[in-house]
C-alpha cells in the first residue's frame, strides 16, 4: 500500500487532492493510505518518529510558518528516497531543484497530472504494474 501525506495549510486544497486520489483509487482498484497535515511543523513532528513512513509527498510551497521547501530540506536529510510534489500557486520547477521533487504542480492541480504521478509513483514500488 502507498502512504500518501498531503500538507497544505489550506483546507480546501487537502480536500481538493484527497477526492482526486480517491477517484484514482475508485478507477484502478488501488488503495492508499491518506494523511493530512495543515502545516510543515505538525508534519516534521510525525516524520520525526518513523522517517519512512510515507512514499509520497504532496505539499504546498506557501504555509504559515515554515515553507513546503524548507520541509522537504528537512524530509531529504533523513529520506532521500520518497516521491516530492509540489502543489503551488506561484513558484516555478527551477525554485525547487535543491530537493529534487518528483514534480511541481500548479494550483489548482488537474486530476491527469495527480493520475500521472500516483501511476509513476506506485510503479516504482510495485515493479511488474501497469494501468
Amino acid at each position: 500500500m502507498l502512504n500518501i501525506c498531503l500538507c497544505d495549510d489550506g483546507a480546501l486544497q487537502r480536500v481538493y487532492l484527497k477526492l482526486i486520489i480517491q477517484e484514482y483509487e475508485s478507477r484502478s482498484g488501488i488503495r492508499f493510505s491518506l494523511s493530512e497535515f495543515s502545516s510543515g511543523e505538525d508534519l516534521l513532528e510525525q516524520f520525526q518518529e518513523n522517517p519512512t513512513r510515507f512514499d509520497l509527498y504532496f505539499l504546498d510551497q506557501r504555509m504559515k510558518n515554515i515553507t513546503g521547501l524548507e520541509t522537504v530540506s528537512s524530509i531529504r536529510q533523513r529520506n532521500k528516497d520518497c516521491a516530492i510534489v509540489f502543489v503551488t500557486a506561484s513558484e516555478g520547477p527551477g525554485d525547487f531543484e535543491a530537493v529534487s521533487p518528483l514534480r511541481v504542480l500548479n494550483k489548482p492541480a488537474q486530476p491527469a497530472a495527480v493520475y500521472e504521478v500516483l501511476d509513476q509513483v506506485f510503479a516504482a514500488l510495485s515493479p511488474g504494474y501497469s494501468r
